[in-house]
């Protein structure tokens, strides 16, 4: 290649021109900015963080739940159904998960359900509904209804997921609530 039809000759023209075409790309970042500071929040994330947003009011965030058979739970039979403090098994997230919706008091559904994996290492946990208890099977940690540990070797309490009820239907959200809504159990 011919030195002369080569436009840097020397290494201060080569630092010269990487130096300007540095602030160049700075200045076309601040003139023209894109994605980065305009994208907006995707309605899934929205309505699933503020599922009473005004932009939400007839979008339905998540899947529906359904029971173990496949049919989809309507929140004005479950309530005719539904006993308080007894956890709900529920389907609908994938790879065919089984999560527990919780009953308040009033038969209100609360904006959170049960994910039936132990903190301690991992094992899916059951509900037995003699004892009113999740049972770990491999080292034998003890959840209340809530999911709060009662009994270890596990330290933490089951994890959540989000639970949007709306226009008659339960809908499962894979994200876990931004605050644990469960109270607190009374030491004695």
């Amino acid at each position: 290649m011919d030195q002369d039809s080569f436009p840097i000759k020397n290494r201060r023209e080569f630092l010269k021109y990487m130096a300007g075409s540095a602030i160049a790309s700075v200045a076309m970042g601040y003139l023209f900015p894109q994605a980065s500071y305009s994208r907006e929040v995707d309605l899934e994330t929205l309505c699933s963080l503020y599922p009473y947003n005004s932009r939400c009011e007839n979008y339905l965030p998540g899947v529906a739940a359904s029971d173990d058979k496949g049919n989809p739970i309507m929140v004005n039979a479950l309530k005719d159904s539904a006993t308080p403090g007894i956890p709900i098994m529920v389907k609908g997230l994938p790879n065919d998960s089984v999560d527990y919706l919780v009953i308040n008091t009033g038969h209100q559904i609360a904006n959170y359900a049960i994910k039936p994996v132990c903190t301690h290492l991992g094992c899916t946990v059951e509900w037995h509904s003699d004892k009113n208890r999740f049972i770990c099977p491999c080292h034998g940690s003890k959840y209340d209804n809530l999911g709060r540990v009662v009994q270890g070797p596990a330290k933490r309490s089951l994890p959540l997921i989000t639970v949007v009820v709306k226009q008659n239907q339960v809908r499962l959200v894979d994200q876990k609530p931004a605050i644990d809504p469960r109270p607190a159990i009374n030491a004695q």
